[in-house]
């Protein structure tokens, strides 16, 4: 009995190309606040919303 192998070509597997090394971006300070005794200080990576409640529970 005679085995026949099938020839298939070899392919090769595509890797995703890394464009340039992307920096994070910058976690920027964009409020500082003292009042009383606590200091709260708000930075650009924290939510919107989020900010606005901490302000309004502070402030008031």
């Amino acid at each position: 009995m005679e085995i026949i192998e099938k020839q298939q070509s070899i392919v090769a597997f595509s890797h995703p190309t890394r464009s340039q090394k992307t920096r994070p971006l910058r976690n920027n300070l964009l409020l500082s606040l003292k009042k009383n005794d606590p200091e709260l200080n708000f930075y650009s990576s924290l939510d919107p919303e989020i900010m606005n409640k901490l302000l309004k529970k502070v402030l008031l």
